[in-house]
């Protein structure tokens, strides 16, 4: 239907429509004398600007947005006033004009994202402020450590493949450890922020984004010291168990896409099983929330460099033992390294299928394997480390849910 209209009436009519939105929320935010209709307008005079510049040469824009500025400038000078807009509104004026010349020349899907993107920007304002009044030193540090591991070290990798077997690439291997550490910063960040006592449900989803197995080993080491604790603790555990299979399927998806649609619904299936278990746990909890456990540092230097580390030697064992035995070999694998470790196997195993040396249900079916092991491995901590209540709710439970996975691995077509 689109395609019966001109590109560029269909630009400039864009163009009218973000500007007037941008400022329907600034007049919503407060009155202001820039409102719905001079950002519309400046939408529109971006838009004509690009329609004009492809006659006129591109520095037309250059000179319209010089001119557009130094009104804007002016036009704040002579308010001067407490009521005046302030530098983002200004700031918003600006982009609004160039979000109408990208509109106008037919960069609709980039205009429609930068004003989307500014919108909201504008809109949370005070949530924004308020989150970075409640950031500190640690925080950011966290910050700062991943731009070092993401923006500073990585580009300086060779993006070339070493070694035997062909699977070790020092800038490859490098993404996937920031993918990795952007998982857990991301969790660290969300709990951080979270109120120093939480809703269980949520305790499980922040405690699985971070690490399901520490979350295990801190509620069960909670569950000592707190009468009525141990059906919470259970519930965290399981939710946190669940939310793995959410993270694994997120990494599949920026590693191996393909392997999803073969993965996702074994995966989810099964996460829906632990859901399960954690509703009917919580018919039996006496507690309403849980006090939130202190998080180390998830992006220090010497945890991305161990996290590289085991997943080099994941992807070396994988790929040995798949040449020297076969490619069922890699259950093994999946079986001893998923104990301690589920993100490094599902980016080894995810490698080697996008580069065709195995087959989608030997890679799925090796990385289900490895968080069945990790909760196996889950189960026991809880079992040694949380009290006599905890270790009846979890055996019940855990044993379930292992029985479970086991036949889902075997008997899923």
């Amino acid at each position: 239907m689109i395609e019966q209209f001109d590109p560029r009436l269909v630009g400039t009519a864009l163009a009218v429509a973000l500007g007037m939105l941008i400022g329907i929320e600034r007049e919503w935010e407060e009155a202001k004398p820039l409102g719905m209709r001079t950002f519309a307008l400046l939408g529109a005079a971006g838009a004509t600007t690009a329609l004009l510049a492809d006659q006129y040469g591109a520095l037309l824009i250059a000179g319209a947005l010089l001119g557009i500025s130094v009104l804007i400038a002016t036009f704040l000078y002579r308010l001067r006033s407490r009521h005046a807009p302030g530098m983002t509104t200004a700031m918003a004026a600006i982009v609004t004009f160039l979000v109408g010349a990208l509109a106008g020349t037919g960069s609709w899907l980039e205009a429609v994202f930068v004003a989307a993107t500014m919108l909201l920007l504008l809109h949370w304002k005070r949530p924004l402020h308020q989150w970075v009044e409640r950031m500190g030193p640690d925080d950011i540090e966290v910050i700062a450590r991943f731009v070092l591991i993401a923006l500073v070290i990585l580009p300086l990798l060779p993006d070339t493949t070493y070694g035997p077997y062909a699977v070790f690439n020092p800038f490859r291997s490098w993404l996937l450890v920031v993918l990795i550490v952007g998982l857990n910063i991301a969790g660290y960040l969300l709990l951080r922020f979270a109120r120093t006592t939480t809703g269980l449900w949520l305790a499980g989803l922040l405690g699985g984004m971070i690490s399901s197995t520490a979350t295990t080993i801190s509620y069960a080491t909670q569950s000592k010291g707190k009468r009525g604790f141990d059906a919470a603790a259970t519930l965290v555990i399981l939710v946190a168990s669940a939310v793995v299979y959410g993270r694994v399927l997120l990494e599949l998806a920026v590693v191996a896409p393909a392997l999803v649609e073969h993965a996702v619904a074994p995966l989810l299936a099964y996460a829906a099983f632990l859901v399960l278990l954690a509703l009917l746990v919580f018919r039996r909890t006496g507690v309403d929330s849980v006090r939130v456990p202190p998080q180390s540092n998830p992006a220090g230097l010497g945890m991305a460099l161990m996290v590289a580390a085991v997943y080099v030697l994941i992807l070396f064992a994988v790929a040995i033992a798949r040449d020297l035995i076969g490619e069922r070999a890699i259950f093994g694998v999946a079986a001893v390294s998923g104990l301690t470790d589920v993100d490094a196997l599902t980016l080894s195993v995810a490698q080697l299928y996008a580069g065709g040396q195995l087959s989608e249900d030997t890679a799925w079916r090796a990385i289900f394997l490895a968080t069945l092991s990790n909760l196996v491995f889950k189960t026991g901590a809880a079992v040694a480390l949380g009290s006599p209540g905890l270790r009846k709710w979890i055996l019940a439970t855990g044993s379930l849910a292992i029985a479970a996975g086991i036949a889902l691995l075997l008997l899923w077509p």
